[in-house]
């Protein structure tokens, strides 16, 4: 943790020394005034005062272990963090791009009396531009952690299936993913989004994977609210990255594994039933589809607890196969083109928190790391859908990446 500490104080160091040769500079004319030295002063001593304040609430506090209310502390650490560092590193790249902009100029100039004549000829546009868009990043963040993580929305998605059942067209499924129970620090937040799922009165509930952060105690303050949620159908769900314990530091395998059960047991007692590697046909008198579900599989640093060829032994004849698997690298690695599965629902990505979504254009910086990470994917009738989220990680906050609750309607294709 100290290595980790020093590392930051560094950045910071670094971010808050570019910021301050570029307020110097676009402030030279009145460098004599005391407007100039009192926001040299409040820069410093805002940086001052964040630095003291991680320093000390990191070492006071310590590693969580299984304590998840440190955990969510220092999630709320880290966006009061953001909240001041954000808008400075914006401003810093400016005052960089800026400076790279006036080097090159001064490059191309063959003049030698350009050395004396260009601070007159300087306006720093760019330098201005980025107080903007530093201040402008200050209030997103803040909207992110005030508003963005509670604003709910409902997707509504109809897929079609040549071969589904005349029975199960029109059947609804509700689909979230990654509620991270163990980040809010007020459970009416997460309430307020079970509610709106219920209000959707589906025909059959899933959840796609890490219910927790960590451990299953996170899920005890949601016991009641999550029994709330009712199907006809049922309700199901699988266990994410988060689910299998993988980030804490445990004693041994029996006490990470006796964490593991309790988790499954506590998701039980709110009425789901957890497929593990598994499946269960979906009826509807005659009709039926199969759901399968596996533990979370991905790519490196994520570990592969999947087994996909183990949950579909036994559903050869089922007509539509949907496939509950947490991380989207599943589909693109063992399902597309490799498998009959028709869809298949996935979270993870939680589409970075972070991120634009329109009608003709989206983008987030995850979709530098994960080829399928928001939103609906058809390739060769097989699809995909990746939910970005209920809750959330480490931000405490969502910018432009609403939670959201997926309602999906299975319509039979006309032939």
């Amino acid at each position: 943790m100290l290595i980790r500490l020093l590392f930051l104080v560094i950045f910071m160091l670094f971010v808050d020394l570019i910021n301050h040769f570029g307020l110097r500079a676009m402030l030279r004319r009145v460098k004599e005034s005391y407007f100039y030295k009192y926001n040299i002063i409040a820069y410093w001593s805002v940086a001052f005062v964040i630095a003291i304040v991680f320093i000390i609430s990191l070492l006071v506090t310590g590693y969580p272990q299984l304590d998840y209310e440190k955990y969510r502390f220092y999630f709320y650490l880290f966006g009061f963090w953001l909240l001041f560092y954000f808008p400075r590193i914006v401003f810093s790249a400016t005052v960089i791009f800026q400076a790279i902009l006036y080097l090159l100029k001064r490059i191309k100039s063959k003049k030698r009396s350009y050395s004396v004549s260009r601070h007159e000829k300087r306006n720093f546009i760019v330098q201005k531009i980025g107080l903007g868009l530093a201040f402008i990043s200050f209030l997103l963040v803040l909207y992110g952690i005030l508003i963005g993580k509670s604003d709910y929305k409902i997707t509504q998605i109809e897929i079609e299936f040549a071969d589904l059942p005349a029975a199960f067209d029109g059947f609804r499924i509700a689909q979230f993913s990654d509620a991270h129970l163990g980040s809010f620090s007020d459970t009416k937040i997460a309430e307020k989004g079970f509610q709106l799922l219920q209000n959707q009165k589906p025909d059959m509930i899933v959840f796609t994977g890490d219910m927790v952060n960590n451990i299953a105690d996170e899920i005890e303050p949601y016991f009641v609210a999550l029994s709330k949620l009712d199907a006809p159908y049922g309700k199901f769900s699988i266990l994410g990255n988060h689910d299998m314990s993988d980030y804490v530091k445990w004693k041994n395998f029996d006490l990470k594994r006796e964490y593991l059960l309790k988790q499954i047991r506590y998701q039980e007692r709110c009425g789901f039933q957890v497929l593990e590697n598994e499946y269960i046909l979906i009826r509807k008198g005659s009709a039926e589809i199969a759901l399968i579900g596996v533990n979370n599989w991905g790519l490196p640093p994520f570990k592969p607890y999947g087994d996909l060829q183990k949950a579909m032994q036994g559903v050869e004849n089922s007509a539509v196969k949907i496939l509950l698997s947490h991380d989207p690298s599943h589909w693109k690695e063992q399902v597309l083109g490799k498998t009959n599965i028709d869809l298949t629902l996935s979270g993870h990505t939680h589409g970075a928190q972070m991120g634009i979504i329109l009608p003709f254009f989206k983008w987030s910086p995850v979709q530098y790391i994960y080829d399928y990470w928001h939103g609906l994917y058809t390739i060769n009738n097989q699809h995909l859908y990746v939910n970005p989220g209920f809750g959330y990680i480490a931000f405490p906050g969502r910018i432009g990446m609403r939670p959201e609750i997926t309602i999906f309607t299975l319509k039979k294709k006309n032939e």
